[in-house]
């Protein structure tokens, strides 16, 4: 196939496609930074300086690692119909496996096992 019969095949987004795009993939870097922050940095080292630690902070962490499982849903679902739908379902399968290492500790930390 010739470069000038394949690029007749290539459907080339349109504007609103595009700034659509944008739009998901600027909030949905947001909302994982945030959570990041709360979860990497608030949980561990400042909750502890404000006497906040213990169970607290397990219950927080799991609900933030329950909130990054259902984002990667929603996302999933979103993406389904595009290219990225492998690419970010492998990229969910690995953090979702992280994530769900991490639930099991806190769930063994609230249970004291």
């Amino acid at each position: 196939m010739s470069t000038a019969a394949a690029n007749e095949l290539i459907e080339t987004p349109e504007e609103e496609e595009i700034e659509h795009g944008r739009r998901v993939l600027s909030n949905s870097v947001v909302v994982v930074a945030i959570r990041c922050t709360l979860q990497y940095v608030v949980l561990p080292f400042l909750l502890p300086l404000i006497g906040l630690s213990g169970a607290v902070s397990v219950w927080l962490s799991m609900a933030l690692e329950l909130f990054a499982l259902g984002m990667m849903v929603f996302n999933v679902r979103r993406l389904w119909r595009t290219a990225w739908r492998w690419k970010y379902i492998g990229l969910s399968t690995l953090t979702a496996s992280f994530l769900l290492i991490m639930l099991y500790v806190d769930v063994t930390t609230l249970l004291g096992r």
